[in-house]
């Protein structure tokens, strides 16, 4: 690894790992970090920061930018694959985008009540719960929609399946018919799927 770790790279291995890369990544900004204190202690605005620390910190962070999400957001990033227009499967598929724009909404509006957020919801697709940062991440930033038509109606149910590596969601069809019924899938989906594997 080009942190500096030259151990074995197993599981049991992992807080050594963390900490080399860690080290790896601290190490390498504090000369530029220390060489601005020095260029901010010149004119003493070293001080000033220390004393109004409110005033000057919109000189280095974007404070009027919001990085949360909302439904708004992610919806305007869905890059949804729909069927054939005018097929079955397009207008089970424009319902299933609907019920996943009521979901997020619903889970605004029931704002820090509800357990699930919609950060929660993007962070479950994509693996981040705030916007993209850096232009190039805004340009390139999609959530991949797909859906799953052969799923078995015999069983009771299926949830969607996510890749957050490629932000990527596959609803499942057949057992969404009415919101309520989607908004159970999703409910269950985010409370039992936040690890690598299937619900």
């Amino acid at each position: 690894i080009n942190c500096g770790y030259t151990g074995v790279v197993s599981l049991e291995k992992k807080d050594r790992i963390v900490r080399a890369i860690v080290l790896h990544y601290t190490m390498r900004v504090l000369p530029m970090l220390d060489q601005l204190r020095k260029g901010l202690q010149l004119y003493d605005l070293l001080v000033l920061m220390e004393k109004y620390p409110d005033i000057c910190l919109p000189l280095f962070v974007p404070v009027h930018s919001d990085d949360r999400v909302n439904s708004t957001f992610i919806m305007e990033n869905c890059k949804t694959l729909f069927s054939e227009k005018g097929s079955v499967r397009y207008s089970n598929e424009i319902c299933i985008m609907n019920f996943f724009q009521d979901y997020l909404q619903d889970i605004e509006d029931h704002g820090i009540q509800a357990k699930i957020t919609v950060g929660g919801v993007m962070q479950w697709i994509t693996g981040q719960s705030h916007k993209p940062i850096l232009p190039r991440e805004k340009e390139e930033f999609k959530i991949i929609v797909k859906f799953n038509h052969d799923c078995d109606v015999d069983h009771t149910v299926c949830f969607p399946v996510v890749s957050a590596c490629s932000s990527t969601i596959i609803f499942p069809t057949a057992h969404a018919k009415t919101f309520e019924d989607f908004k159970n899938i999703m409910d269950l989906a985010l409370c039992y799927g936040q690890s690598f594997d299937r619900v």
